[in-house]
This record gives C-alpha cells, structure tokens and sequence, in this order.
C-alpha cells in the first residue's frame, strides 16, 4: 500500500449524511401529547371547590344551630 491509496484520515473524512426516510414516523409525545397537565389542574380545581364547599357548610350550619 502506497501513500496514495492509504483511507483518508478520521479527522478529513465528512460525516455521513443521513437521508430523510419515507417511512419517518414523528416521536409518540408529538402524535399523542400527554393530558396529564390537564387532569393536574382539574384535581386540583376539585379539591378547591371542595375546600370552599366544606368552608361554607360548615359556617352555615355553626350559625343555623349554635346561635
């Protein structure tokens, strides 16, 4: 093997060009996003609710029966 015919050096050689794919398929978080901020916020919204719900029966029925 002469100098001419020796494979280019790691460093000189060009990275391979990936070709795009007709058969491509996007990740799955970007065809079915997740809804699990969605159900968070409405657990969350529920729990309010009831918090205030529990508040205001509670106040109701200390004035209706202790006053």
């Amino acid at each position: 093997m002469s100098v001419g015919e020796r494979s280019p050096l790691r460093s000189d050689r060009r990275p391979i060009e990936v070709k795009e794919d007709d058969t491509y398929l996007p990740p799955r978080n970007a065809v079915h996003p997740s809804e699990r901020g969605k159900w968070t916020r409405i657990f969350y919204l529920t729990l309010l609710w009831l918090f205030i719900i529990l508040v205001v029966s509670l106040t109701v029925w200390g004035i209706k029966y202790y006053s």
